[in-house]
């Protein structure tokens, strides 16, 4: 018993100096899961040897210490007895180990006190006694859960009986190489991911996240971020990429920044594959800024990517102007064309009546023959509205051949609307009224201006308008509406007017 005393002594002595040199680093973790650890052997003393097992259940209590149940059996022969196997041995007992380096070590030192009960057959008696044991051993880290493990172990047998083997020690060595195999969860492994938390470098790693031997998400683009975060995961090594794993695209046209000779594109901006805004005509104007998105190539534009070509100079590009003829100093809209307030379809330039109401049919000078107001002429009487009183309109176009009552093609033309203006006022009469310059005999002229009212008249009718609608009179020179000492004036007083008969 003095031997065992002192065996205890030992263990004692020893890990309590363990102890107190191992001053815990702040945070070191351990894996706490539990592990059983089969052996194989040779139990031998000076006297024989021979085969031992064992098999232990156990697991690590804190950093650098571990507990062990450890049941076993072994047998050898004495070498000066006859008997064969005449030494026979099982023993189940508690082990404390104590590590010498982190459960992190490749290679674990690691020394073991232990103390158990046995039962031993030898020379023909049964015996059973306690013991205790210790020794030295290696822990060879395989993988997570597979460790290899030698330990030699030095064993006190205290045994006694009734018979010929009264009260005795046997002194023991023992050699053993095994497994020791860890299951079930970690309680040491917080995110739960397999890997304990003194080895975790990535301690808050989602459930369920693949993750590496240090126990963060595989990258296996290497770019940063995570597989499971990562929408690109083929991002070639060394390109910056964002928080979703894929290369950065500053303007959002979809070509990553490293390819992109134009990275400032606005957003919704259809580019190309350098990320550049498309210019469909390549007159040097993205296509989104182009307002003449089919200039012909080589064509000079300006910065709406128009020609800076303007035939009638009227400040809008040909490219632009719908109405490429408009007289000079004529105001003009964006489309090129002179304005018409009303929307009567007559320019303002040209319309007597700028203010006809919405959809009222009216002559060439923009009027309608009821409810309109007409801008007076020089010297004509106006009512309180600054309307002009007489509703005569002139017939603007309406020309003849020379000398005759033959109507132009323009004139034409315009009685076609006309006809169309009487067409939409069935209750209406009016006065068709010829009027010609002072060159001739006064009854030449007024005849002439007579039947070129009738010719007028014969137009309308046969263009559905009611003859008895209408009233032919030939004024020849008398009333003229400008002077006849000019070209201009004399055109002028040429002229066929329309007058509403009351």
């Amino acid at each position: 018993m003095r031997k065992l005393g002192w065996l205890l002594a030992a263990v004692a002595l020893w890990a309590t100096s363990a102890m107190a040199q191992t001053q815990l680093p702040r945070g070191v973790d351990y894996d706490a899961r539990w592990y059983i650890a089969p052996s194989l052997g040779v139990l031998f003393s000076d006297t024989g040897s021979g085969p031992m097992g064992s098999l232990a259940l156990g697991r690590s209590i804190s950093p650098w210490f571990g507990v062990e149940v450890e049941g076993g059996y072994g047998y050898y022969d004495v070498s000066d007895l006859i008997k064969a196997n005449d030494y026979k041995r099982g023993v189940l007992g508690f082990n404390l180990l104590g590590y010498l380096t982190s459960d992190e070590s490749a290679i674990r030192p690691y020394l073991v006190g232990n103390l158990n009960g046995h039962y031993i057959h030898f020379l023909q008696e049964k015996l059973t006694g306690g013991g205790a044991g210790a020794g030295i051993g290696l822990i060879f880290n395989l993988s997570r859960s597979f460790d290899l493990r030698t330990e030699v172990r030095y064993n006190l047998d205290f045994a006694s009986s009734k018979g010929a083997v009264q009260d005795a020690t046997f002194n023991l060595w023992s050699g053993t190489v095994g497994l020791r195999y860890r299951f079930g969860p970690d309680p040491n492994d917080d995110d739960g991911d397999g890997v304990p938390n003194w080895r975790d470098r990535c301690p808050d790693t989602p459930k369920g996240v693949v993750v590496n031997a240090d126990g963060c998400p595989l990258d296996s683009d290497g770019d940063g971020v995570p597989d499971y975060l990562d929408k690109c995961p083929n991002t070639p090594k060394g390109i910056p990429v964002g928080a979703d794993g894929c290369e950065i695209d500053s303007d959002g046209d979809g070509v990553p920044d490293r390819l992109d000779k134009c990275p400032n594109t606005p957003r919704g901006v259809q580019v190309d594959a350098e990320g550049c805004p498309l210019d469909s005509d390549g007159d040097g104007v993205p296509d989104y800024l182009d307002k003449c998105p089919g200039t012909p190539p080589g064509t000079k534009v300006n910065a709406d990517g128009c020609s800076s070509a303007d035939s009638d100079g009227d400040g809008i590009p040909d490219d632009l102007d719908r109405c490429k003829n408009t007289p000079k100093g004529i105001p003009v809209g964006p489309d090129g064309c002179p304005l018409d307030s009303d929307g009567d379809g007559i320019p303002d330039y040209l319309d007597e009546c700028p203010h006809t109401p919405p959809g009222a049919k009216v002559l060439p000078n923009g009027c309608a023959l009821v409810g309109d107001c007409r801008k007076p002429r020089p010297g004509e009487q106006v009512d309180a509205n600054g309307c002009a009183l007489e509703k005569s309109f002139i017939l603007k176009g309406v020309k003849f051949e020379f000398d005759s009552d033959r109507l132009t093609a323009e004139a034409k033309r315009i009685l076609d609307q006309v006809a169309q203006t009487l067409q939409a006022y069935p209750n209406v009469s009016v006065e068709v009224a010829g009027h010609t310059d002072n060159i001739g005999s006064d009854s030449y002229n007024l005849g002439l201006s007579e039947r070129r009212a009738i010719a007028v008249k014969r137009y309308l009718v046969e263009h559905s308008v009611k003859a008895d609608h209408m009233r032919p009179v030939g004024y020849g020179e008398t009333r003229p509406i400008d002077s006849n000492e000019t070209d201009a004036g004399r055109e002028n007083n040429r002229r066929v007017e329309l007058t509403v008969i009351e």
